[in-house]
Order: structure tokens, then C-alpha cells, then sequence
């Protein structure tokens, strides 16, 4: 008597009795004797309609056909019952409570990081962010309490326009899941409310952008001078730097800090030669003082494409880069986005 061709389907009901039986016709046969190594007193009898059952179900796997074979898996409680007659003590498997959608208070301590609390907790990284509006995951505070939820997904606003639908199709959810957990009727959403998308996973663009890791640097050397105010190097007087400067030699090539598209190249009295690189989501990067420009304004560059070399052109006391982020218009600290 063989086993179903399908051998991988241990789930069925004549692969699983068969080692049963083989124990106690080996047994039979060999008349194993008290001690001998094999001692089957424990184990209980299998009626004969179960073994017919299997028997029957051999000959019937054998003639048919791929998905038939796949349709005679059994449930838990057929498996329970099965293991029973095997003469198998298992323990009761009880579901765990469910209690919905629930956070416990993490207070930060140093060495912490948002991915080490994640992991140990056993969630996302997206989960905590969004449940703590984490908008520089580098800027973590020690003694800061972090709301960790039990179970992963993202804490979204709706945003006008917004339906159950809409988002369960575009994070690739489960809609009934998510308007059980919320506890919410209809599709229909109110603009500025949050609510729990289950599973759901923010964009690698928006994780980049929280963890620090949005831009590469466009030329690895040594700062000259950091981001904010400072004493102007000409007049000596207080002036707000916007961006950062990075020593080199001249000649040295300037790299992409993103993809984007080159939106103006140029020269001049203060910046000198010059290259702006619009971004996604507002984002935009300035390379100044260049001694050369590589590429010509509409063309796409990709993260690492050498667009110009170090200068000393314009407001400039020596060869430097001199490096600007902004979003939107405005001004960031390179130093918080550069990986």
C-alpha cells in the first residue's frame, strides 16, 4: 500500500495514518518483543474503517488528477481528530484574545534606534513612525515615550477625495480587515481623521526621507563650513549659510546627490558656476563654484552621474563644493539627509 503520488500534500488523511499503520504492521510481522526498540502498547488501535478510508483514498489519489489530489487536505479540527486515533497527546491549541488594535508606551534610552525598537517589538518601522509622527528618525531623544502598536501597518490622514477603497487599492490592503479595526460603516472617509491601514507599508522615498538617507553625498571629503549662521569669511559679518561646503581639490568631480532633472545651469557673481537638479517631491539640490559643467539644462541625471568638477569660481576664498538642499523652496540641513 503506497502513499498519494503528491507527497508534499502532508496534509492529507492517507499520508498522515500510514505511518501509523506501518508501525504496527512491522510490528506484527516482526513480533516485536517488550524492550525490543519498538513498543506500540501506548498507541491505540486504528479502527477498520479508517484504514479502508485510506486505502481507499490511495487508490483514488493515484488516478486523479493534479487539483483533486490538492482538495484532500483536511482542517484543524479533522487533523485533532486524526491525531487521536494515532494515539498522539498534543497540547489544547487556544486562540490568543483578540483585543483589536492596541499600543504600549516604549521610553527611549540611549543607543536606541527605530529600527532596533521595531525589531525587538516585532512591528515595522512605518508602524512606529506614523503612530509617533516621526519626521527624522536621526533626531530621536533619549527619555522620548513612543507609542508601539501590536500589530503592523501605518496610522494615516485622509486626505480629501479619500475613500476605504481607493486606499485599500493603493496599499494593497484588506478593505474588510481595515473597516474592522477602525470600527467604520460605508466608504466614505472625513478629510483630517486618521485611521489604521492594516499591513500597509509607507514608500521607500518617504522611509529615505525619514531615516536620514535621501541623498548621497555629491563628493566625499572634508566640511568646511556647516549649515546655519556664521561669520561671513569676507565681511566678517553674521550671515545664515544655506547649505554646506566640502574642500577639495579642483577638478574633482561632483556627483548627482539624487535623480532628477537638471533645471538650470549657469554662472554667477556669488555662486559662480552653478547647477540646480530638481527632485521628487518638491525636493531641489544646488552645486556651486565649479570650475566645469557637465551636463545641459532639461537633461535627467541618475543618483552618482558626475554633472561638473570643484572650483573656485564666484564668492569663493577656495576650492569647494558648495551644497544646498531645499523642498520646496526652503532650506534643510544637508547633514539630516545625506547617507
Amino acid at each position: 500500500m503506497k502513499c498519494a503520488p503528491k507527497l508534499h500534500n502532508l496534509n492529507s488523511v492517507h499520508c498522515r495514518i500510514l505511518p501509523v499503520l506501518a508501525v504496527l504492521l512491522l510490528c506484527g510481522l516482526a513480533g516485536c518483543a517488550p524492550g525490543g526498540g519498538l513498543d506500540v502498547s501506548g498507541l491505540l488501535a486504528v479502527p477498520a474503517a479508517a484504514i479502508d478510508a485510506a486505502d481507499g483514498a490511495a487508490g483514488g489519489a493515484a488516478d486523479s488528477s493534479d487539483e483533486a489530489a490538492q482538495t484532500g487536505s483536511v482542517d484543524f479540527s479533522e487533523m485533532a481528530e486524526i491525531d487521536s486515533l494515532s494515539g498522539l497527546e498534543l497540547p489544547a491549541e487556544e486562540a490568543p484574545p483578540d483585543e483589536g488594535l492596541f499600543y504600549r508606551a516604549y521610553k527611549v534610552v540611549a543607543g536606541d534606534t527605530i529600527s532596533d525598537i521595531a525589531e525587538s517589538y516585532g512591528v515595522t518601522t512605518d508602524s512606529i513612525i506614523t503612530f509617533n509622527d516621526v519626521t527624522n528618525a536621526r533626531g530621536l531623544q533619549i527619555g522620548t515615550l513612543l507609542k508601539i502598536p501590536n500589530m503592523n501597518g501605518i496610522l494615516y490622514k485622509v486626505k480629501s477625495g479619500d475613500t476605504l477603497s481607493s486606499l485599500a487599492n493603493s496599499y494593497k490592503i484588506s478593505l474588510d480587515r481595515t473597516v474592522e479595526l477602525n470600527g467604520l460603516e460605508g466608504d466614505q472617509l472625513i478629510a483630517g481623521t486618521r485611521i489604521f491601514l492594516p499591513d500597509a507599508r509607507l514608500s521607500s522615498f518617504t522611509l529615505r526621507e525619514i531615516n536620514g538617507d535621501l541623498f548621497a553625498w555629491p563628493l566625499r571629503n572634508y566640511i568646511t563650513s556647516w549649515y546655519g549662521w556664521r561669520n561671513d569669511p569676507f565681511t566678517g559679518r553674521r550671515a545664515f549659510h544655506t547649505g554646506i561646503d566640502i574642500g577639495a581639490p579642483t577638478g574633482t568631480a561632483v556627483r548627482a546627490a539624487m535623480e532628477g532633472r537638471v533645471s538650470s545651469t549657469g554662472t554667477s557673481t556669488v555662486m559662480g558656476n552653478y547647477i540646480i537638479i530638481s527632485h521628487h517631491s518638491g525636493y531641489s539640490t544646488l552645486y556651486a563654484h565649479l570650475s566645469s559643467i557637465a551636463v545641459k539644462r532639461n537633461a535627467w541625471v541618475g543618483t552618482g552621474t558626475i554633472i561638473g568638477r570643484v572650483g573656485n569660481t564666484g564668492y569663493s576664498t577656495g576650492p569647494h563644493l558648495h551644497f544646498t538642499v531645499r523642498k520646496n523652496g526652503y532650506t534643510l540641513n544637508p547633514m539630516t539627509l545625506l547617507r
